[in-house]
């Protein structure tokens, strides 16, 4: 039985959107991502697959920046008996139309995965040439399936799975319990991607990306992936297998100019970050390296101990510069400890990337000034600035559908970068819109930020796409 798996192309009128490995799916002008993601879920099922002697084939039609017909052909050409779509809110429409225009080309069997479908899996049954929905982490949930569509046995014996049964009754079943040790795990499936395509702003290319944990213990209730595995679970690879997958991706597909640990949060835990450095410098990795951190979590100890070894930048989610706003989203983050985290990365030269999202629970334009000068004042390297979309699966969703604050359903409005789908008890979608515009001319318009910035870039394409981008930007301003 032959499995295809893919992340299925996203572009259309000169826009470009990016989906698998990526928390917030979005689209903008063709040109203008500085960060493309690695397909993690789709890799590492691609790779357990093939662990288990099953012929599996992974097609990440994103990263090959490939149109429709050549995906359609690419995947119809692979003549698979399973094929595997991840699915994201905004390219709703998109995928269902690739997927049925693949069920009647191959006839195969069409299973979709990912936090969107995971979180509406009855509403993606409802379309017939969908066969089966995976729910939250699915490695384990695709090889069991697989095994009993193979032995002709009833996919009703499958745990996390959503499907239709013989008599058209839809049966959602409940998320199986994320993989306790994910050292177990083969590493993901890299041999036929393309690896030169992956990259992070501010990261030298290529960039290998690497997960050293699953999940994250903090209850942010407009985070995704956490809430999309299942909700604050947390588990840990060992420092010793991080190190010996790094070495082997290093000799087998590099070199590589640098790494990105893409953990929901990496850094939790100073025994373990401990452990870790000594393990890199054990094994003299000498390749710079970055993660997703919790800026409380670093202290100067440890802050220096990782540069030490390699460590050059971190990405810091702070999302709003209002404390009350903080608490009500359940960040728990004190915001004395972000210019903290900052000045102590900056002492031993760690650049530092944060996020800030506007529109959250509570959001008023008093928040929005205050946000404002919050980023001003905490001087980091890079900063960007999203409207908060309530993705299914997450409590924020459940919150604003309870609230009357959502406005609409319709799927591919959920862009975190163009579009707004909420209201606050302040503030409605166009005025939610017009604070970020707000907010990045205040930000990006400071000479300051500005040199900042482009001392951040790590290459030419990234100093043309965010030229790209800000010329867009300047040109919708003036």
């Amino acid at each position: 039985m032959r499995v295809c798996l893919t992340n299925p192309t996203w572009k259309d009128n000169g826009v470009k959107g990016i989906r698998a490995g990526c928390r917030v799916p979005n689209t903008i002008g063709s040109g203008q991502h500085t960060f493309m993601p690695f397909p993690f879920t789709l890799a590492y099922a691609t790779a357990k697959l093939e662990a288990e002697g099953t012929p599996a084939m992974i097609v990440d039609a994103v990263a090959e920046d490939i149109d429709r017909d050549t995906y359609i052909r690419r995947v119809v050409a692979l003549r698979p008996d399973v094929i595997v779509n991840e699915m994201s809110t905004q390219s709703h429409y998109l995928d269902l139309a690739m997927a049925e225009q693949l069920k009647e080309l191959t006839g195969a069997r069409l299973v979709v995965c990912g936090s969107h479908p995971t979180a509406i899996a009855a509403e993606i049954l409802r379309h017939e040439f969908i066969d089966f929905v995976l729910l939250g982490e699915y490695e384990q949930t695709l090889a069991d399936l697989v095994r009993a569509l193979r032995d002709g046995r009833s996919p009703g014996e499958v745990e996390g799975l959503a499907f239709r049964e013989a008599d058209g009754e839809i049966r959602v079943g409940t998320k199986r319990q994320p993989i306790p040790d994910l050292d177990s795990l083969p590493y993901p499936h890299r041999r036929t991607l393309p690896l030169d395509r992956y990259r992070v702003a501010g990261f030298p290319d290529p960039v290998l990306f690497m997960y050293a944990s699953r999940g994250c213990p903090f209850q942010c209730t407009f985070c995704v992936w956490p809430q999309w595995f299942k909700t604050g679970d947390y588990r840990v690879r060992s420092p010793r297998a991080v190190a010996e997958e790094i070495e082997f991706a290093q000799k087998t597909w590099g070199p590589f100019g640098s790494i990105y640990f893409d953990d929901d949060t990496f850094n939790i835990g100073k025994p373990r970050m401990m452990e870790m450095a000594d393990e890199f410098e054990r094994r003299s990795l000498r390749i710079p390296w970055g993660c997703n951190a919790r800026p409380d979590l670093f202290d100067e100890e440890m802050m220096n101990r990782l540069a030490s070894v390699g460590l050059f930048n971190i990405r810091i989610g702070v999302e709003s510069g209002d404390p009350e706003i903080l608490r009500r989203t359940k960040k728990n983050l004190r915001l004395e400890t972000v210019g903290r985290c900052i000045e102590l990365a900056h002492r031993v030269g760690v650049g530092v990337h944060v996020t800030f999202t506007i529109g959250l629970s509570g959001e008023s334009w008093d928040s929005v000034k205050r946000t404002v000068a919050f980023a001003k004042s905490i001087r980091p390297d890079s900063c960007a600035f999203t409207i908060t979309t309530p993705f299914p699966g997450t409590a924020y969703y459940d919150e604003v559908v309870r609230e009357g604050f959502l406005t609409t359903r319709q799927w591919d409005r959920f862009n975190v970068v163009s579009d707004c789908v909420v209201r606050t008890e302040t503030m409605g979608p166009e005025e939610i819109l017009r604070a970020e515009k707000y907010v990045m001319r205040k930000m990006y318009f400071s000479p300051h930020y500005l040199m900042r910035r482009l001392r951040y870039a790590a290459s030419g394409a990234e100093l043309a796409a965010l030229a790209r981008k800000g010329m867009k930007f300047a040109l919708g301003r003036f």
